[in-house]
C-alpha cells in the first residue's frame, strides 16, 4: 500500500509533537500550520497554542493525500492506561473518542480518524473539549482560518 510506512511514521511524528514551546519562540494564540516535506510525502500539523508559554494545546495532523487524520489534546497527565472520554463540542456537534492517556513527549489523549462532517464543522466554527465530562478548553476558529482551510483541502475525507 503505497505510503503506508511514511504514514505510519507520520503518526509516531505527530505524537512527539511536543506540548511544550513552540520552536524556542513566542506564538500568538491560535492554529497555527506547519508544513513539512517528508521525502516527497507532505506532513500538515495544524497546532493551537497558548500566548505566552508556546504550549500546544491542541494538534491536528495528516499527510497530503491521505484521509488518516491524528486528533491530538494535551493534558496535564499522569499517564494512564484507563480510556478518558474525549469530547469536542459546540452548538450540538460533537465528535468524541475514547483514549487512554500517553506519556511520550507530554501527556496526551488522542485519535485517528478523517475530517468527517462533524470534525470539519467543529474545526471551521471553533469548539470546546471535554475529558471525562470535565471542561478542557476552547478552541476558536477566528485565527487560523487560511491554515484550516489548507489542512482541509490537503487531507480529503475520502
Amino acid at each position: 500500500m503505497k505510503g503506508s510506512f511514511s504514514r505510519l511514521s507520520f503518526v509516531v511524528a505527530v505524537m512527539a509533537l511536543p506540548g511544550g514551546a513552540a520552536m524556542g519562540q513566542e506564538v500568538p494564540e491560535g492554529w497555527h500550520l506547519q508544513e513539512e516535506d517528508m521525502g516527497g510525502y507532505i506532513d500538515l500539523n495544524l497546532a493551537w497554542y497558548e500566548p505566552g508559554s508556546g504550549d500546544v494545546k491542541a494538534a491536528i495532523s495528516c499527510q497530503k493525500g491521505y484521509a488518516d487524520v491524528v486528533v491530538t489534546i494535551y493534558v496535564d497527565g499522569p499517564a494512564s492506561d484507563t480510556p478518558v472520554a474525549v469530547a469536542l463540542e459546540k452548538d450540538g456537534t460533537r465528535f468524541a473518542f475514547e483514549s487512554p492517556v500517553s506519556d511520550y513527549n507530554g501527556y496526551s489523549v488522542g485519535t485517528i480518524t478523517s475530517f468527517g462532517p462533524e470534525l470539519t464543522a467543529l474545526l471551521q466554527g471553533g469548539f470546546a473539549v471535554s475529558l471525562d465530562g470535565v471542561a478542557h478548553g476552547d478552541f476558536g476558529a477566528k485565527s487560523g482560518k487560511e491554515e484550516i482551510d489548507r489542512i482541509l483541502e490537503a487531507c480529503p475525507a475520502g
